[in-house]
């Protein structure tokens, strides 16, 4: 599994603490993000990525000044699930229920403690499958 991730200037420091936190947690990741890169393009480069990915396990982490715009952006890439979270609970079970790829937090929303615990919780659990796929795939079938 491979954490592919991306921010905008508003989400860089932020996800400069993430990367140390993988990099603590020994996750292999890369960082996508390129000089001038707003929240579009770093929704789109993180799901592009992902969708020719090999490994379905791959996840992405996008952020941004508010999440909204990137969540919006992500969401637009037909059997990609992204998921705005500014608490562990909700990361917990968008990754479980919803079959989450794609992490977005909003800088000027979470701090980098509670963004971190975030990620902590999105990356170490598992999709669960089984019944919660029906509703996955109701959602690719809405694109």
């Amino acid at each position: 599994m491979k954490v592919y991730i991306a921010a905008d200037k508003y989400g860089e420091n932020l996800k400069q603490s993430l990367k140390k936190v993988m990099d603590e947690m020994e996750f292999s990741y890369e960082d996508l993000t390129k000089e001038g890169y707003d929240f579009v393009d770093c929704s789109n480069v993180v799901c592009e990525q992902l969708l020719k990915d090999d490994d379905k396990d791959s996840l992405g982490i996008v952020i941004d000044r508010y999440g909204a715009g990137s969540y919006i952006a992500c969401n637009k890439h037909k059997h990609i699930v992204a998921a705005e979270i500014s608490d562990e609970r909700s990361a917990l079970m968008t990754k479980r229920h919803n079959g989450a790829r794609i992490l977005v937090m909003g800088a000027g929303i979470v701090g980098e403690d509670l963004a971190i615990g975030c990620m902590k919780k999105f990356l170490t659990y598992k999709y669960d499958g089984g019944r919660h796929q029906i509703r996955v795939d109701m959602l690719d079938k809405m694109l």
